[in-house]
């Protein structure tokens, strides 16, 4: 049964994000943290799913790409990936733990809650979103994707901001996030003990639905207006921030 509900979910998220371009990512998330109990599974589970989805979009998109900003998303996040190995290299031998999987680091979910809320509502608006701002995201997504498992909400103000249509911002910020979610993976094998391929009997029949659910979501966007899309998505966007912020409360 928990299978059963698993492969809905990411089928559905999935199409959720190949309309909105946000929001099936950390629902999904949310949902196996309930249903799977030890956490550094979920987000190592979590990850594979999510490179296929964004990998998938990335793929039926691909005409609308913008490369510039991948390129600079790209130079930041790789010392971001590094920067993480470092904090959890440095937490393991301070603590003396045999294993990654005993830490866990829960404040940055509500710090990006908070930031999203400035981001969209608080902050002066300015005309155009500079180049070194999808640098700087890049570095704090590389810590948000191994330790938090999605880093959509993140970087997702950016693009609402930056004046692109509704297939560039799915297009170019799922590049962004299937980049984040391959780069972890190699974290989670040599620091968490994660196998996989011999999990691959769980993996595969959501890896099925996920690239389902984005076939099945482009279809609909095309029906979906400009301004229509873009107020979807602060909306989302809106919702999750709050999710993060009061999550840690609850």
């Amino acid at each position: 049964m928990e299978s059963i509900v698993l492969i809905i979910a990411a089928f559905l998220t999935s199409v959720l994000s190949a309309i909105i371009g946000m929001g099936g990512g950390i629902t999904l998330l949310g949902i196996m943290a309930i249903i799977m109990p030890t956490g550094y599974l979920v987000i190592a589970y979590h990850g594979i799913i999510q490179l296929v989805s964004n990998a998938t979009r990335t793929a039926v998109y691909r005409q609308h790409i913008s490369e510039p900003i991948i390129k600079r998303f790209l130079i930041g996040l790789v010392p971001g990936l590094l920067l993480s190995v470092a904090i959890i290299y440095g937490a393991t031998t301070f603590f003396k733990t045999p294993s990654a999987a005993d830490i866990k680091i829960d404040f940055l979910k509500p710090a990006i809650g908070i930031y999203i809320i400035w981001f969209l509502y608080l902050r002066k608006k300015k005309k155009t979103i500079s180049k070194e701002a999808y640098k700087r995201m890049g570095v704090l997504a590389g810590l948000a994707t191994v330790f938090i498992g999605a880093m959509g909400p993140l970087i997702a103000p950016l693009f609402i901001n930056d004046k692109l249509k509704k297939e560039s911002i799915i297009a170019t910020k799922a590049a962004c996030q299937a980049a984040g979610h391959l780069g972890k993976m190699p974290i989670f094998f040599l620091f968490f003990n994660v196998s996989y391929i011999e999990d691959w009997s769980v993996l595969l029949p959501l890896v099925i639905a996920v690239y389902a659910g984005t076939k099945i979501g482009k279809l609909m966007l095309g029906k979906l207006p400009e301004v229509l899309f873009q107020n979807l998505f602060k909306s989302v966007l809106t919702l999750i921030a709050i999710r993060l912020i009061v999550m840690q409360v609850w």
